[in-house]
């Protein structure tokens, strides 16, 4: 994976920027609203490149949360997921400077921390949580031919382009190599993540509503 820092889209304006700068972008620009709001980052705890930088309303439940996640980057075969048990589980009480571990599959885990980087506001809207920005998919090569990489081998890491992976003796081991930090394990495709960047389209840029749900704790 990549050690170098990954930039990342403002889905509210289209602004790209580093992480940290990020932040620093949608509490400049982005702080205007009637609903009292946390500004959370996620990132993968061991690959930091993956994150998301999200608002969320105080009286939303940790559970709704857990749901975020789940469709955005982990969600594969309900596996069953925790948040650490010392936190608080309301988001009102989580001050600036906390931070929360996520975990998702007792067997093959991926682990997320949260941080609560400020209070923020934002206009009232029916969702609990938007997507506030988010880093750009990676990019890596074939490790065959050097082409763009679309699959990765869920035994041995390696990236592969899909004419390789197709090819390859791993075949039933390739998976999508996918915007997530849980690309690679389990079973993972990224088949419920709907928030996909496209600088083509206007701003705001707020998925629909998903038609497939989760299933928690399972």
């Amino acid at each position: 994976m990549p050690k170098t820092s990954v930039l990342g889209n403002c889905f509210m304006c289209g602004e790209t920027a580093a992480k940290i700068a990020m932040k620093n972008h949608l509490i400049k620009a982005h702080d205007n609203g009637a609903e009292p709001c946390r500004l959370i980052l996620a990132e993968g705890a061991y690959v930091k490149n993956y994150w998301l930088l999200f608002s969320i309303a105080i009286d939303t439940p940790m559970a709704t949360v857990d749901k975020f996640l789940r469709q955005i980057w982990c969600e594969c075969c309900g596996h069953l997921s925790q948040f650490d048990r010392n936190q608080s589980t309301k988001i009102a009480l989580l001050a600036p400077k906390q931070k929360i571990s996520y975990e998702y599959d007792m067997g093959s885990m991926t682990e997320i921390v949260l941080t609560v980087l400020d209070e923020i506001s934002r206009p009232p809207q029916k969702e609990k949580i938007c997507l506030l920005a988010r880093n750009m998919p990676h990019v890596e090569a074939c490790n065959t031919c050097g082409a763009p990489a679309t699959f990765i081998n869920a035994w041995d890491d390696a990236f592969a382009c899909a004419a390789c992976a197709q090819n390859s003796e791993d075949a039933d081991a390739m998976l999508p190599f996918v915007n997530s930090p849980r690309t690679g394990v389990c079973g993972y495709e990224g088949t419920l993540d709907r928030w996909a960047f496209d600088p083509h389209k206007p701003f705001p840029q707020i998925p629909p509503a998903s038609k497939k749900q989760s299933k928690a704790g399972e």
